[in-house]
């Protein structure tokens, strides 16, 4: 007799097939949970109300580092992105490098989300600007409830925000809408503060070969611990569908998307990134992982770095 796991995730061509609702995994078929990625971060972190769900790296080691033991996880990052392109300002702005918004007000969504993490600490590290040389400014409620250095903005629209001139600059994971931000980039009310952004993130990419994690999967510990092989096959199917939609996006024989060019993009990250563009697996995302843990300790969130057992399930520990 099938049994059904529960999962809750973003759509995209490593997650699709598990989406249909025709996807089985051994004895268990894979039942989908409509919401956005907001709302399976709050309702997974405050319940461990889905079996498996996407979840934000950042949200998910806060909660470990505060003795949550309701959720485990598994090295699949379904979510990764350089943030230099997420940084906008006006377009009357005068600055061009984020190393010139030192004391300027900085709007993020929300001060632990995984992006803002990784944007503060590039801030720290990669643009000289301490952690206590801004004003920050964040638009919605930390998902786990943390002390932050930040002040809340006087409304819920970042973009507003910014278009009114109420902050200096802000990261959104979001675009900002058309009637700011037309789909060339070009020529609206707000512009992406660096103006060579794609050659500045590979750059950053050749210089550290980091490609930031953002959301990795999470499974509710009651689950594994009835059914312990099941992480690991969760683990190995979710890389081999990554690994098909990979190849798909490398087939010329259509484009799976209405962008002409992204064969083109395909095959530079190809070049760029060698064996695998999006790497699953402890190895080889470890180093990474205690990086973005050291950002967490530093912006205060995190007391102590975390070992590997207490972040991923004991079967995926060699991956």
């Amino acid at each position: 007799m099938q049994q059904k796991l529960t999962i809750a995730m973003s759509e995209s061509d490593r997650t699709h097939r598990l989406l249909s609702g025709r996807e089985t995994l051994g004895a268990w078929t894979l039942e989908p949970q409509a919401a956005s990625i907001e709302e399976i971060f709050v309702k997974q972190i405050s319940g461990a109300v889905y079996d498996v769900s996407e979840l934000s790296l950042a949200s998910y080691l806060i909660a470990l580092g505060r003795g949550e033991q309701r959720l485990t996880a598994i090295p699949v990052f379904l979510s990764r992105s350089f943030r230099h392109n997420a940084i906008y300002v006006r377009s009357d702005s005068p600055w061009t490098h984020p190393s010139e918004l030192k004391g300027v007000s900085f709007g993020f969504p929300e001060y632990q989300m995984t992006a803002a993490v990784w944007v503060r600490g590039m801030f720290r590290h990669e643009w000289g600007i301490g952690l206590g040389e801004m004003d920050w400014v964040t638009y919605r409620e930390e998902r786990v409830p943390i002390a932050t250095p930040a002040r809340r903005g006087a409304g819920e629209d970042i973009f507003d925000a910014l278009a009114s001139g109420e902050v200096d600059a802000i990261m959104t994971a979001r675009r900002p809408p058309a009637r700011y931000f037309p789909a060339s980039g070009e020529g609206g009310t707000l512009r992406r503060l660096i103006p060579e952004v794609w050659e500045a993130e590979r750059d950053y990419y050749r210089r550290t070969g980091i490609f930031p994690i953002m959301h990795l999967v999470s499974v509710k510990a009651e689950t594994a611990e009835r059914h312990p092989e099941l992480p690991k096959q969760l683990y190995e199917l979710m890389l081999q569908r990554k690994d098909e939609g990979i190849a798909q996006a490398l087939e010329t024989i259509k484009n799976p998307t209405s962008v002409p060019w992204l064969l083109e993009a395909a095959e530079r990250s190809a070049q760029l990134m060698q064996d695998d563009m999006w790497p699953y697996g402890l190895q080889a995302n470890w180093p990474q992982i205690e990086l973005f843990m050291s950002y967490l300790q530093e912006d205060g969130l995190l007391d102590r770095k975390l070992a590997a057992e207490d972040i991923f399930h004991a079967s995926v520990l060699h991956t």
